[in-house]
């Protein structure tokens, strides 16, 4: 019994050193286990924490890629508004320099335009400084019927009469041929003349009437040309009288005196309203002017003044339109002279003195004063009845006077 119990006791203490032993392996298993799963689970920790570094970097590397791709981007939007600003920059400064050759190639054409009309001008004002020796002399030409008696008396003076008439109206058809291609190359006019074309064509008709009974062409075609540039010469005229007054200040004042400040085509129409004034001082007197051959009795009144005492129509004077043209000559030449010359030029001219009757003054002729408001009365005239009056009306009216009774 003992060897058995002590072999029980061995082989219990083995099992029980068995079970130690399983347990410690058990142990050492579950330990080995807890850290496995330990060291998988820091594994997988350290594997998640690349991975979550992997997509920061992944995740920063496409922001620094998104970021340098909108950098790209914005630096191609620049280039892009640089190139477009280089083109516009590059087609205005084109622009510009069109504007400049345009600009320039007008004034050119300008200037020589100008330069066209001063040329024109100055010959036109020589040949009217030309002019005005044989338009002076022509006023002291015999006039009718003086003029047929000297034509009649001698042959050669008639001859010089036809060929003086015939050069002048050659010289006039000359001029209306000039000034009519002058017109005809201005497109301006040309435009003015279509838009008053019913106005010209009724005015061409009233003209021809007149022509009929005056047969006078020259007269017909200077007025054709007037009534055609008329519209043209009132709106340039008036156009530079506005760009004059706007450089000298004086549109400043024209509301304060509108009444002083007309365009120049306004003025010239109102004071040709009434051009018997402007006549009468162009028209000059017989007694001025040395008129070749005797002063016939037709050109006297019975009471044997002249017939034309402010003027004969047939002798006319210009000298003030002259002098004024020759002033603005000398000015153009030499403005320092202009003055002097004007100045000796109206003393030469002919004064044109007022008419005074001498032998009216201290009242030794009756004057006679109309009035009008009562030119068409008379003054009362007695009337001396006829002695059968009273006895007539008595009759016929039935009224007999009653006489007076005889008192006794």
């Amino acid at each position: 019994m003992g060897l058995s119990s002590k072999r029980r006791g061995k082989a219990g203490g083995k099992d029980v050193a068995l079970e130690d032993f399983d347990d410690s392996e058990d142990e050492e298993l579950m330990v080995n286990g807890d850290r496995e799963e330990e060291e998988e689970e820091d594994d997988d920790e350290e594997e998640d924490e690349e991975e979550e570094v992997d997509e920061d970097n992944e995740e920063e590397d496409s922001d620094e890629g998104e970021e340098e791709g909108s950098v790209e981007e914005d630096k191609d939007g620049e280039m892009e508004e640089l190139e477009k600003e280089y083109k516009d920059l590059h087609h205005h400064e084109q622009d510009i320099l069109r504007n400049l050759k345009r600009h320039k190639d007008e004034d050119i054409q300008k200037g020589q335009a100008v330069k066209n009309q001063k040329a024109l001008w100055d010959k036109t004002l020589e040949f009217r400084f030309l002019l005005q020796k044989a338009f002076s002399s022509s006023n002291r030409l015999p006039q009718d019927p003086v003029r047929s008696s000297f034509c009649a008396a001698d042959e050669a003076v008639n001859v010089a009469y036809s060929d003086l008439i015939t050069s002048s109206k050659r010289t006039l058809d000359s001029l209306l041929e000039l000034q009519e291609a002058l017109l005809e190359n201005n497109p301006s006019i040309a435009q003015s003349v279509d838009g008053n074309a019913v106005q010209s064509s009724k005015s061409l008709s009233r003209d021809s009437k007149n022509l009929d009974t005056e047969d006078d062409e020259e007269w017909l075609w200077i007025s054709q040309m007037n009534r055609r540039i008329a519209a043209f010469r009132d709106k340039a005229v008036d156009k530079w009288q506005r760009k004059t007054e706007v450089t000298t200040g004086a549109a400043a004042i024209k509301s304060k005196l509108q009444a002083f400040n007309q365009n120049i085509s306004e003025q010239v129409a109102a004071y040709m309203r009434d051009p018997s004034r402007m006549i009468k001082q162009m028209q000059q007197r017989r007694s001025t002017i040395g008129i070749f051959g005797p002063v016939t009795e037709g050109t006297k009144n019975a009471n044997g003044e002249e017939a034309h005492p402010e003027g004969d129509p047939e002798l006319l004077d210009d000298s003030e339109f002259y002098q004024q043209l020759l002033k603005e000559f000398f000015e153009t030449v030499d403005p320092t002279s202009s003055e002097t010359v004007f100045y000796a030029l109206k003393r030469l001219q002919t004064k044109k003195r007022k008419i005074v009757d001498r032998r009216a003054s201290k009242s030794r002729k009756i004057r006679y004063h109309v009035h009008e408001k009562i030119v068409n009365f008379m003054a009362p005239e007695p009337m001396n009845l006829p002695d059968m009056a009273p006895k007539l009306f008595e009759n016929l009216f039935g009224l007999k006077t009653k006489k007076p009774t005889a008192q006794v």
